[in-house]
């Protein structure tokens, strides 16, 4: 049966089938234009389980509780911003709770809401309807990124209630949920693509980014290898995993794995990985990766590059030899078909890697712009731009690449595949 909370006298408290029903479910969606307490959330994705968390940035939810959650690889966070956004929805996998309570302490323990639990076996329909509501409330609303956490910080301070919501629209973009009213209705076939590009650099970021801190954290590197940076280290680590477990399609038998097991698995591995004669692939990843700083390192030396520089220096991402799948003759003839393929354009193939490692503005763009604009490079797809990218600039977004999504896969992370 359907049943009402209001924290009221009886104890009604919502937090409580909150609590229950998170407890239950495998995958939970919350909307709440309020939010300041993220812990059960928290909790939940470290248990392994997937939430989808749309905010409101607004003078009520607070920075605290977002960068709580932000980097959990479970954990995927959208947002708008500005007065239209007001649905409080909370699904889970056979119930759903609405009403009144925003997702802070208030909402969930101390103000008088009416908020009511409905079950799948109660009513279907209405579940059904919730999500439809949900789910278009979650495809118009952008992907929150460090940018717009950080604008959203700095908007934070110092602002009056009067004039909060203008403000921090003013900082992060003026996002709104689609109404009748607005022109939103229909969102173009490039921005869905965008944001959906968006939610996949940030699963690789968060799940690459997890293992770098548990191997970090234990002590767990090679000691040849401690030059190149601890995000090298993990790929070399991930990519190691890859080949040495999870040889063929075994990474497709595992299933995800919560956070402390993840934990555990990474540092049994680790453990293996740090016996020197654990790792024989070293010397022949030193090399390579020194060629690609060498000749993508900054926007000079790409521009100095020689065809046969540019060649080199490609030939020496894992993922560019992966093109091999789609010509013929072997290792030898990838480099003749990449220049045919791009016309022999020397000029337009430094241009691009220019602009994609080293130009400003938004990465996902720029990552679109040259996969599917007028800088686009034939034979270089998104594996070879995020594994360029996370080689030079790491600290913005690890070295990605399909050895390494399928090692993270092996690990317990439920990343998709690029």
């Amino acid at each position: 049966m359907s049943r009402i909370f209001s924290n009221g006298r009886a104890q009604d408290f919502v937090v409580n089938p909150f609590k229950d029903l998170v407890s239950k479910a495998n995958q939970i969606s919350v909307a709440a234009p309020y939010v300041t307490k993220t812990d059960v959330l928290l909790h939940a994705a470290r248990d392994g389980k997937r939430v989808d968390l749309l905010v409101g940035l607004n003078a009520v939810t607070t920075p605290a509780a977002l960068a709580a959650v932000y980097h959990e690889h479970n954990i995927r966070v959208r947002y708008y911003a500005h007065r239209r956004f007001h649905a409080k929805i909370y699904i889970f996998d056979a119930a759903a709770m609405i009403g009144s309570s925003n997702l802070t302490d208030g909402g969930l323990l101390s103000n008088r809401e009416a908020t009511i639990v409905i079950e799948d076996v109660d009513d279907p329909e209405a579940i059904v309807e919730l999500r439809a509501v949900f789910k278009d409330l979650w495809e118009h609303a952008p992907v929150l990124t460090d940018e717009v956490l950080k604008r959203f910080i700095e908007a934070r301070k110092n602002i009056s209630p009067l004039t909060a919501d203008d403000v921090i629209a003013g900082k992060v973009g003026n996002a709104e949920p689609p109404n009748i009213n607005v022109d939103s209705q229909h969102q173009t076939a490039e921005r869905m693509y965008l944001e959906g590009l968006r939610r996949q650099v940030m699963e690789y970021r968060n799940a690459f980014n997890e293992v770098c801190r548990v191997l970090q954290e234990n002590s767990l590197h090679r000691a040849e290898l401690d030059g190149i940076g601890p995000a090298n280290q993990t790929n070399r680590f991930i990519a190691w995993v890859r080949v040495t477990h999870a040889p063929g399609d075994v990474w497709q038998s595992i299933e995800p794995r919560s956070q402390d097991q993840r934990r555990e698995e990474i540092i049994r591995l680790g453990r293996e990985w740090t016996i020197p004669a654990n790792d024989s692939m070293h010397e022949g990843y030193l090399l390579a990766l020194r060629q690609v700083q060498r000749t993508f390192g900054d926007a000079d030396t790409i521009q100095a590059a020689s065809k046969e520089d540019l060649t080199e220096g490609l030939m020496s991402l894992h993922a560019f030899s992966e093109q091999l799948r789609f010509v013929k003759g072997g290792a030898p003839n990838l480099p003749i078909a990449f220049w045919k393929e791009n016309k022999e354009d020397v000029d337009k193939v430094r241009k691009t890697l220019k602009y994609w490692v080293h130009s400003g503005g938004d990465f996902v763009e720029r990552l679109h712009d040259i996969l599917y604009e007028s800088m686009k490079l034939r034979l270089f797809g998104t594996a070879c731009a995020l594994e360029l990218y996370g080689t030079i600039k790491p600290n913005e977004c690890p070295p990605v690449n399909g050895r390494i999504i399928k090692g993270l896969r092996y690990l317990g992370f439920g990343v998709r595949g690029v």
